[in-house]
């Protein structure tokens, strides 16, 4: 830092040479601008960043593929789907006031998760009566609470945190204690503060150096092509200097020429003694243009995400293309709804269900990237079968049976004991 010092040290600089000096240099804070502040997350991040839009876009389109069910607790411990409840209600009109439908809910839900670590849900009904969960009122409709106007606060107790969400924005302003409110995070494992423990981590925060980068790649590309319309000029060769009011024109004149990507590979010709002027791109103007892959790989990782569902040249292939949309669901879509499922059950299954013996969750059974996996299930179990049955038919005793499946197939005991002694398959 030396020669930094030896500049900003020189007592004859202006604050405004000072300042000049430092915009040259790019101010040094760009790197640093896409950070913990929630806004910057969300514009910085993820309304003004390509790649980390594309993500994120792919996963919520790709969980709307699930289809959500309501689940009752049988007396054996399984569940079984049930219809007609309060909660389809919920979920046919989830926000009457806002003109809402279930899928706009989980957008918002997954899309403030990704981006900012943390989604908060609020039920109208008790928001507005002011009424607590607890009590005999349903919730009726709900909201998803934009994460850059809530503020959480605690108390200094780690293991019993009294934890407040106010939320202001605009003319509302509204405190959320944690029993009117569900909040789902992103786990965040490193913090300064109790209140802090209890905010999630956002991927985006996590990548904020390559998103910044790629916002930086972005812009620069678009300063490439707007500053650098033109290639070159033919101009007048003669050495007659021009006044100060001609030069000042000429300039004029000429900015509004070149600029522009309109003009781009066009050259510009004046009336006098002409000669050309090269003006093309240079090969560092180049590089900066080319669109480095290498960004849109690393916020691809940091989500858990194959990029080579987002045209990268050097990772598309067919089979790459096939496990890439099954890892999408399995590695990223599932685990997130299998979260928001939780949060959503307890929010809203048990507020309708006091004995909590419902539950909501989302259904991928269906969907095609993952029917691969069922049919060599099926495949498996269907030879597995195949194989027990030769044993069962073979002419020797009871515990050669059970000795040579127990060694084959690896049975449980209990499950020895009904294929013997019932002589059937029934797996």
């Amino acid at each position: 830092m030396g020669f930094f010092n030896s500049i900003f040290s020189k007592t004859n600089l202006t604050q405004q040479d000072r300042a000049t000096i430092w915009s040259l240099f790019g101010g040094f804070h760009s790197i640093n601008s896409v950070k913990r502040n929630d806004a910057s997350l969300i514009t910085k991040g993820y309304q003004s960043n390509l790649e980390v839009y594309s993500v994120v876009r792919k996963i919520v389109e790709t969980a709307k593929n699930g289809r959500w069910v309501v689940e009752k607790k049988q007396s054996d411990g399984s569940y079984e789907e049930i219809e007609d409840t309060s909660i389809h209600e919920l979920f046919e009109n989830p926000n009457l006031s806002k003109g809402y439908v279930w899928e706009d809910i989980q957008e918002m839900i997954i899309i403030y998760l990704l981006v900012n670590g943390n989604s908060y849900i609020v039920g109208n009904e008790a928001m507005q009566m002011n009424l607590d969960f607890s009590s005999s009122v349903k919730v009726t409709e709900i909201d998803v609470l934009p994460p850059n106007y809530v503020d959480i606060k605690t108390n200094s107790n780690f293991f019993l945190p009294e934890i407040k969400y106010n939320f202001t924005l605009s003319g509302s302003n509204k405190e959320f204690t944690k029993d009117k409110l569900e909040h789902i995070t992103l786990f965040r494992p490193a913090f300064d503060s109790v209140q802090d423990s209890v905010k999630g981590l956002s991927p985006v925060q996590v990548a904020s150096m390559v998103v910044q980068a790629s916002n930086d790649k972005w812009e620069a590309d678009a300063n490439i092509l707007q500053n650098r319309g033109i290639t070159g000029l033919i101009s007048d060769k003669s050495n007659r200097p021009m006044t100060a009011d001609e030069a000042e024109k000429v300039q004029s004149k000429f900015n509004s020429d070149i600029g522009g990507a309109g003009k781009f590979g066009q050259i510009k010709v004046t009336n006098k003694d002409l000669s050309f002027i090269n003006m093309a791109m240079s090969s560092a103007d180049l590089q900066i243009i080319e669109k480095d892959i290498s960004y849109l790989r690393a916020i691809c990782n940091v989500f858990g995400v194959s990029s080579s569902l987002f045209n990268d040249p050097d990772n598309k292939t067919y089979n790459n293309q096939k496990e890439a949309e099954k890892s999408l669901y399995t590695n990223v879509v599932i685990p997130i709804s299998k979260k928001m499922s939780d949060h959503l059950t307890r929010f809203i299954a048990y507020n309708h269900f006091p004995d909590k013996s419902v539950r909501i969750r989302q259904d991928f059974s269906r969907v095609e990237p993952l029917q691969q996996d069922k049919q060599m299930e099926a495949v498996k179990d269907k030879v597995l079968m195949e194989a027990v049955n030769i044993v069962m038919n073979m002419p020797i005793s009871q515990d050669a049976k059970r000795e040579l499946l127990r060694e084959q197939f690896d049975f449980s005991e209990e499950l020895l004991n009904v294929l013997i002694t019932n002589n059937e398959i029934n797996l």
